[in-house]
């Protein structure tokens, strides 16, 4: 060890561990105070004495002669009557701080609150800082709460602080905590019961290092050991969530109000349950959530629970977007020193007026500087609203929707019950983000299938092909139920020619020339069985019997073909790249804007509207519900892209893959529109076969429709960094899978054993979607 090291160790030189906190007051005016000054400084060579009492004698009687223009000799006269003949180095007293060996020569403590609180006036009136002098202020969590502490102790408006944080700092702390880098190591509590201590020595203070617990607050909240009676006014900071609840639980069984700044957008959380001893909890964004649910959590699991005390709709985006970052690229939540600071400043103001018996109600305030000078267009604390329900009414096909003339001769005519039982049959087909795009229009003893292209397309489907494999699917769904009400079917895909009709359908009560087979039969049953299931599963292998069955549903359609990824290498690897798509798709303005307008946030939304996913069905936990949540406000997406984030978007896709027995993609050798209709037939046919054998079926159809949009399209409609970012996916994706260019790939879809879906999509009812003239 070298010479320097040697004198580092030295323990007069290391003062890490102290952990004193108050200092020792001498008034040399009493003989033991004199001896005992006097022994320090003989014994002590570290103090260095500070002496600025004239100043502050100067200072004293020019406040007392607020209507006189002072000069020099007067305030020195003034000065000496005040000493009366007393000794300047005896006046006072004197305050030693043993962590930096400081001995600081200060006005007595009657002198020194009347000089340090002079400009108090009439801010604060004489007879309010006798009513403040008498009251108690409880902070819990020292990060936020330092700043709400300091505050409170530079304009006294307490008589005693209570302060409690079981952390020490650490220099991460320091963007937002106002001291020096030599508090490093050293409790919260204690550091900052030395900075008021430093800042006024007579101030009451009361310090918790251990932090408050289940055991020790009502210690905290009623006094006890060194603090004195029960708090009138709790502001609360901390982190712990648990702690968060139980300390309201309490405080509203002790009738004592609780305050509460967030630093975000200003919010100040104020719960006068000294006024309302039975008002809700967190004003009843929680319910009844007990403290014992949430003890333990990560960080992560926390999420929800942060954005429901928050409040999910007045987030600021920078905010909102970091919680999605979360565990990824932030270990934490994010504070910043100017909130803080503001927030500390708000939440002291709160507590000072309550104290002072103003009328400050229950509730939550903004005080949101970015909004208040010169903010960013739109409203922060307004989330995307849902679209309106569309409005129930008889279906109407355009005049231009016509039908080829004229039923086939031997066509059977449909009586109305029959044709509400097959178009229902139809509807009950799958359609990506449930659009339901189709009308059909009975005439003549001849069924119609319009693609409806303005609810199918969008940047996640290239030129509406994942509308028409909806409708090719819807297809095969009729020509089932018609089989099982005896009847043939002759099927007529794209007769015109054009995009608008999909299919035409003639029914026979006889076997006839060029109608469907009855190969598939079996499969009519399962119509009301299929659904979609994104519930996490085990990975279990695929039965063999299984595959066999699916692969000859997919073969039954001439050109479909069904490929299977199942080592565990390989579902890994899907999982990223399906996990990479949906972070593509959500943080690109327009697929983004296409995903939002599919989901329905609740199930009166999913009930109104009968479109759609709703939320509930995407089977997320609480915290990932939450990120999602989150992903409705776009401006939070931006962030996170240009912070290069967003893996945390990932996570759903490998959390579902990670529960697969295969995933699946059934594909065309072509790519026109014929070959998505026969690939939807194909995937319908491979769905029911799933469902009869209880087998979920998952769609996870991004990729594919992207990389049409990028192959067949250029990339049209989207941006570079996207269509870049598909291009790599694009490199990887086709070492999986045998496509080309050419190929239509026309669904990919994850296949698991999992017990049953909390919730199926609805569909709209008949009469908004058929029409028989």
């Amino acid at each position: 060890m070298t010479s320097w090291q040697a004198l580092l160790s030295s323990p007069q030189r290391r003062d890490a561990e102290s952990t004193e906190w108050r200092p020792r007051l001498f008034r040399p005016a009493r003989e033991a105070d004199a001896e005992a000054l006097g022994r320090l400084l003989r014994d002590d060579a570290r103090v260095r004495v500070f002496d600025a009492i004239d100043r502050q004698l100067a200072d004293l009687v020019k406040t007392r002669h607020p209507s006189r223009t002072l000069g020099e000799r007067e305030i020195a006269r003034l000065v000496e009557e005040h000493l009366g003949g007393a000794p300047r180095e005896a006046y006072g007293v004197w305050v030693h701080y043993p962590w930096s060996h400081r001995l600081v020569h200060l006005l007595d403590e009657a002198e020194f609150v009347e000089l340090r609180t002079n400009r108090n006036k009439y801010k604060i009136s004489a007879e309010e800082q006798e009513t403040l002098a008498r009251r108690r202020i409880g902070v819990v969590g020292l990060s936020v709460g330092q700043s709400v502490a300091l505050t409170i102790a530079l304009e006294r408006s307490a008589g005693e602080l209570r302060i409690a944080d079981f952390d020490h700092l650490e220099l991460s702390n320091m963007n937002r905590i106002r001291t020096g880098v030599h508090n490093l190591d050293v409790p919260k509590a204690v550091a900052t019961a030395r900075d008021i201590a430093e800042l006024d020595p007579f101030f009451k203070v009361t310090c918790l290092s251990e932090g408050v617990t289940p055991d020790n607050m009502d210690r905290f909240l009623l006094g006890g050991g060194e603090g004195e009676g029960k708090l009138d006014i709790v502001v609360e900071e901390c982190d712990s969530l648990d702690i968060k609840l139980e300390i309201r639980y309490r405080a509203r069984a002790h009738r004592i109000p609780v305050v509460m700044d967030t630093s975000d957008r200003g919010l100040i959380d104020v719960e006068r349950f000294d006024l309302e001893p039975d008002r809700p909890i967190l004003h009843g964004l929680v319910g009844d959530l007990r403290p014992e649910r949430i003890r333990g959590l990560s960080t992560e699991d926390k999420v929800p629970y942060v954005m429901q005390i928050i409040g999910q709709d007045t987030l600021s985006a920078r905010f909102g977007a970091t919680l999605i970052e979360v565990q990824q690229t932030v270990s934490t939540w994010p504070q910043l020193g100017s909130a803080v600071v503001h927030g500390g400043a708000a939440a002291a103001d709160t507590a000072r007026r309550i104290a002072l018996g103003e009328p400050v109600r229950s509730g939550r305030y903004f005080v949101d500087l970015e909004q208040l000078i010169g903010g960013p267009e739109g409203d922060p604390a307004a989330p995307p609203a849902p679209a309106p329900p569309t409005p129930r009414r008889p279906a109407q096909a355009p005049a231009a929707l016509e039908l080829p003339r004229g039923g086939e001769a031997g066509a059977v005519a449909l009586d109305p019950e029959r044709l509400r039982r097959l178009v229902g049959a139809g509807i009950a087909a799958p359609s990506g983000g449930n659009c339901q795009p189709w009308l059909w229009v009975y005439e003549a003893r001849r069924l119609g299938l319009f693609h409806d292209r303005a609810r199918s397309e969008s940047l996640a489907d290239f030129r509406g092909a994942g509308g028409v494999v909806a409708l090719g699917a819807a297809a095969e769904n009729v020509v089932l139920a018609a089989h099982r009400e005896g009847l043939s079917v002759r099927l007529s895909p794209f007769p015109l020619g054009g995009e608008d009709l999909a299919a035409t359908f003639d029914f026979f009560d006889a076997p006839v020339s060029g109608a469907e087979d009855h190969a598939m039969d079996p499969l009519a049953d399962a119509i009301g069985l299929r659904h979609t299931n994104r519930r996490p599963g085990a990975r279990a292998p695929l039965a063999d019997e299984h595959r066999a069955a699916l692969a000859a549903a997919v073969r039954s359609v001439p050109g479909a073909h069904l490929q299977l990824l199942e080592s565990a290498a390989a579902l890994d690897e899907i999982a990223a790249l399906i996990g990479a798509g949906d972070r593509v798709r959500l943080l690109a303005r327009g697929t983004h804007a296409d995903l939002m307008k599919e989901i329905r946030w609740t199930e009166a939304e999913a009930a109104a509207r009968r479109d759609g996913i709703f939320v509930g069905s995407f089977e997320l936990s609480p915290s990932d519900l939450a990120g999602f949540t989150m992903c409705r406000d776009f401006r939070k997406m931006e962030l996170v892209r240009r912070w290069g984030g967003g893996r945390a978007l990932e996570k759903t896709a490998r959390k579902a893959i990670a529960g697969a027995m295969a995933v699946a993609l059934i594909t065309m050798p072509r790519a026109g529109l014929a070959d998505y209709f026969q690939g939807g037939r194909a995937v319908e046919r491979a769905w029911l076969t799933a469902a009869q054998r209880g087998i979920a079926v998952y769609p996870m159809a991004t990729l594919p429709y992207l990389f049409a949009r990028l192959i067949r399209g250029g990339g049209e409609g989207l941006d570079a960094e996207t269509a870049a970012v598909a291009r790599e996916l694009r490199e990887r994706y086709v070492r999986l899978f045998d496509v080309t260019d050419a190929t239509a790939e026309i669904l990919l879809f994850r296949l698991s054993l999992a017990g049953p879906p909390s919730t199926r999509a609805l569909r709209r009812p008949l009469e908004d979607v058929l029409v028989a003239r």
